[in-house]
């Protein structure tokens, strides 16, 4: 798949095992982005399928991807799960597909799209449905 470079290795870890909990629907993990605002969108997610979150806005801080294994079926990711609760600020999605950023940990509530690319997002998602 992609590699991810973080300076926690346990929070890695942590984070891959939890994916393997949703039966191989998910993949995701957590890595550090090295874009500032002057940068393309695509340079701090260049992965292909992949909604990427960003600790801070304009694509900046750490990065959490995730997409699901199957591209024709959606899976929910519980953030606060993999300790992205409150923290998401940005967002680039690189799928054809619309993935929906939610303010509850279950997919529950009045759902944002992200197409492309958002540079502040109006609210700290709690979850995303990804495809």
């Amino acid at each position: 798949m992609f590699s991810s470079s973080t300076g926690n290795g346990a929070r890695l870890a942590r984070t891959l095992v939890g994916s393997t909990t949703l039966a191989g629907l998910l993949w995701a993990a957590p890595g550090l982005a090295h874009a500032s605002a002057e940068e393309d969108p695509g340079t701090a997610c260049p992965f292909n399928r992949t909604l990427c979150l960003f600790e801070g806005a304009d694509y900046s801080g750490e990065r959490f991807t995730v997409q699901s294994l199957d591209p024709s079926a959606s899976v929910c990711v519980d953030l606060v799960e993999h300790g992205w609760g409150n923290r998401a600020r940005s967002a680039v999605n690189t799928a054809a597909r619309t993935a929906a950023l939610f303010p509850n940990p279950d997919c529950t509530g009045r759902a944002v799209g992200v197409t492309d690319a958002t540079p502040s997002l109006p609210f700290q998602p709690q979850s995303v449905q990804v495809y």
